[in-house]
């Protein structure tokens, strides 16, 4: 069973984290990620199904022997265009209506954005992650702990309360499966909707009516959206190269590749947070989880790399070619590194993978057939 590739999974092994991994448009290297509190109920990255009937083997076998690539040159693919709905067009304009509430009466209400101040006990003693002096969400959405956003409602600004709650049995921390905690919770801010007015837009805008100001809304999200399917084709275009091929078996070489990838992003969000990788995966996803994610995501590395070593090497692509040579100082330059530490830093293996994957992407959508076809918040056809 094929599956969808999530992100350009490549992009982490040259610099993600860094200076950049691509010559092309900016995209994101991960759209994985941990909530930086243990209030939230987010979990991590959903890696899609894999297909573990493919046999690895600990043996150096030919690209050749492990895949047999099929049609990716002339194929046809949808650019599949996010469609602006009215209500997307008023939530905007909500969030640029966000103003804080300066009654000093008011009470929290579903529905109300906060800026809150936490701090998370067990038996009395502070947890590595349960506490922040600032975290925002929008009461009543959904993604914290059983009563925690309830018991927010009724709060004045400057209030401080304590929830008494219990972490979920099947909590992402087996730490804290379970367990009773205290949040001593203080309302920083209560954030609510001002009313759109012909003044406000005059004032807070390059528009002078609401009508004007409204469309120019519409046109700036059709042109992200726009700009987003564009980029989301070159994911495309990989998934159509995989999804084309017939995978023999995979070499244990390339499922490490794929491991040490998962390490090195997990590495850099822990350093976001001050802590080691070990510490990270304990208080944010746990042990179970990490390796289960970390296995299907070696997969899908694997299974890429080889659908884009082999379609270099029919191709005849080298690292003497121009194209490879451009690429590759765009990196460097790109760096702010000399070229040898740009190497040291990054592999060579890595880079020339990464380098050969924007030559797949470019390769096949040079010679491909492109649709566009509108698509509402699911992905579905209107």
């Amino acid at each position: 069973m094929k599956k969808k590739i999530i992100m350009l999974l490549l992009c982490v092994a040259v610099g993600a984290f860094a200076a950049g991994c691509s010559d092309k448009d900016t995209k994101d290297a991960s759209n994985s990620g941990s909530s930086s509190n243990s209030a939230s109920t987010s979990s991590s990255e959903d890696n899609s199904a894999v297909d573990e009937t493919i046999p690895i083997t600990d043996e150096e076998v030919p690209v050749s022997e492990c895949i047999t690539l099929g049609e990716y040159k002339g194929i046809t693919l949808d650019k599949k265009i996010r469609q602006v709905t009215d209500e997307d067009v008023e939530d905007s304009i909500s969030n640029a209506l966000m103003a804080a509430v300066t009654d000093p009466e008011a009470a929290v209400e579903n529905g109300d954005t906060v800026d809150i101040a936490y701090e998370g006990k067990i038996d009395g003693v502070a947890f590595d992650g349960g506490s922040t002096d600032s975290d925002t969400l929008v009461v009543g959405a959904g993604g914290y702990i059983d009563g925690f956003e309830e018991g927010l409602v009724g709060m004045k600004q400057d209030e401080t309360k304590d929830l008494n709650l219990k972490f979920p049995d099947d909590y992402k921390s087996t730490d804290l499966a379970g367990k009773d905690v205290v949040f001593t919770v203080t309302i920083n801010a209560i954030m609510r909707p001002q009313e759109l007015t012909e003044e406000w837009v005059q004032e807070n805008t390059d528009y002078s009516s609401i009508d004007e100001y409204r469309q120019a809304q519409r046109d700036q999200m059709e042109a992200s959206n726009e700009l987003a399917a564009e980029n989301n084709l070159d994911s495309e275009a990989l998934q159509a190269v995989l999804d084309n091929a017939d995978i023999k078996m995979i070499p244990q070489t390339y499922i490490t590749l794929g491991e040490n990838m998962y390490d090195q992003i997990y590495t850099s969000y822990a350093s976001l947070y001050g802590v080691t990788l070990e510490e990270f995966i304990e208080q944010y996803l746990g042990q179970e989880t990490y390796d289960s994610d970390k296995g299907n995501y070696a997969r899908q590395v694997a299974e890429l790399a080889l659908v884009i070593n082999a379609v270099s090497e029919q191709e005849g692509w080298t690292s003497e070619d121009e194209d490879y040579v451009t690429r590759f100082n765009n990196r460097v330059e790109n760096s702010g590194l000399s070229e040898d530490e740009y190497v040291e830093q990054n592999g060579q293996e890595n880079i020339d993978l990464s380098i050969n994957q924007d030559r797949v992407i470019d390769l096949v959508l040079n010679n491909a057939t492109i649709n566009d076809v509108t698509v509402d918040a699911s992905g579905n056809p209107v």
